[in-house]
C-alpha cells in the first residue's frame, strides 16, 4: 500500500509537532524528574529570574502535588522581582497566573523579603487583577491571600 505525498507530509509535520510540544516542557521536566528533590531550591537558586519563574510555574500547575516552596527563591529576590511578576500581570494574564504571582507575593510578605502591602501601586495592581479573576472559586482563594498581605 503506497502513502500519498500529501499524507506523508501530514504526518512528517504532525509528528514535529509533537516532538516540539514534548521539547517545550524538557527543562523543567529535567528539573524534576532528573535530579534530586532535596537539592531543588538550592538549585532553583542558581538560575535566573525568568528560569525560576518557569519553574515554580510548571511545579505550581503540572506537579502533583503543587510545589508550593518554590515561589521562595523568586521572593528572596524581593524589590528586584517586582517588575518582572507585575509584567506577568498583564490583560491576558489567566486566573492561574494571578493566583500564581500572587503567592509569591505572599511569601514575599510573610519572609519579609519585600513589604508588599507599603506598595499602593502593587497593592493596586494585585486588587485590579484579583477582581478580573473569572473562576469564582480561585477568585474568593486569591481574595483571602490579599486580606493576608494587608494583614502582614
Amino acid at each position: 500500500m503506497s502513502i500519498s505525498t500529501g499524507v506523508k507530509a501530514a504526518i512528517i509535520v504532525g509528528c514535529g509537532l509533537v516532538l516540539v510540544g514534548c521539547q517545550n516542557d524538557k527543562f523543567e521536566q529535567d528539573f524534576f524528574f532528573h535530579h534530586p528533590a532535596a537539592s531543588r531550591l538550592q538549585r532553583m537558586r542558581q538560575l535566573p529570574l525568568d528560569d525560576q519563574y518557569r519553574l515554580f510555574r510548571y511545579g505550581n500547575d503540572k506537579i502533583e502535588p503543587p510545589q508550593l516552596g518554590l515561589a521562595d527563591p523568586i521572593a528572596e529576590r524581593g524589590e528586584a522581582a517586582v517588575p518582572f511578576l507585575i509584567s506577568k500581570l498583564g490583560p491576558n494574564a489567566d486566573d492561574l497566573t494571578i493566583r500564581d504571582v500572587l503567592l509569591v507575593f505572599e511569601t514575599m510578605s510573610s519572609t519579609r523579603a519585600y513589604d508588599v502591602k507599603s506598595n499602593s501601586d502593587l497593592m493596586r495592581t494585585l486588587r485590579s487583577r484579583v477582581s478580573t479573576m473569572k473562576d469564582a472559586e480561585w477568585k474568593e482563594i486569591c481574595s483571602r491571600t490579599l486580606r493576608r498581605i494587608e494583614a502582614e
